[in-house]
């Protein structure tokens, strides 16, 4: 039996994803799922509420990871980082500080969607993902760019919804609202307790086998 036969056998669709189960084949495979966390620095609101979003995504990467997928940081292409500092590289191992994820993969893109002059769609169909997580900065922004196009693409998405960060907290419902009623044209969306539930509610990172 292939691995993306067994993980398939072994997962059913994420029950609690809104407007329908994740993902809609019926089978959550995290061989054949990737996460794409958009991380692009001029996006990072600070507060309380982010450090709680950041460190959500630092489970959903350590539990999609552990599990098979591919975690992939998109952050912003050296023309696009902020004057006076560079955007932050995802950092590997147990240095990597509260809230922050390891990557398998780093890739800048040159606008607000992860797609647009970067090298994600040949990462991922190089690497046999279909099925797509996404969360991080800028939920009604590069998040939710990056949805739209990657279901452009033909990608099954799924956007968890606590574990980005809006600038304006007055968009968070209204991004997700648009996801709800599409009647799934842009994928569904969940909670980051619902991704890890249907692991098993694995939360270890890669870096503490």
């Amino acid at each position: 039996m292939s691995t993306i036969t067994a993980l398939e056998a072994a997962m059913p669709a994420i029950a609690g994803a809104t407007p329908y189960p994740w993902p809609y084949h019926g089978t959550f495979a995290p061989a054949r799922t990737a996460l794409v966390a958009c991380v692009d620095t001029r996006w990072r609101v600070e507060g309380a509420s982010s450090d709680e979003a950041d460190a959500r995504l630092a489970l959903l990467a350590g539990g999609l990871g552990e599990a098979g997928a591919l975690v992939v940081a998109v952050t912003a292409t050296p023309a696009r980082r902020p004057q006076g500092g560079a955007a932050r590289p995802p950092q590997r191992g147990p240095d990597r500080g509260r809230g922050w994820l390891a990557a398998d993969v780093e890739i800048g893109a040159g606008a607000t969607s992860a797609f647009y002059a970067s090298a994600l769609d040949d990462v991922l169909r190089s690497g046999g993902r279909t099925d797509l997580v996404v969360a991080g900065w800028g939920l009604e922004g590069p998040v939710h760019s990056t949805v739209r196009a990657a279901n452009d693409r033909g990608y099954e998405c799924l956007l968890v919804a606590d574990a980005s960060i809006a600038t304006d907290p007055r968009l968070a419902v209204a991004s997700c609202e648009m996801v709800r009623h599409s009647g799934g044209i842009f994928g569904a969306f969940a909670q980051t307790g619902d991704v890890l539930d249907a692991l098993g509610g694995t939360t270890r990172t890669r870096s503490g086998r």
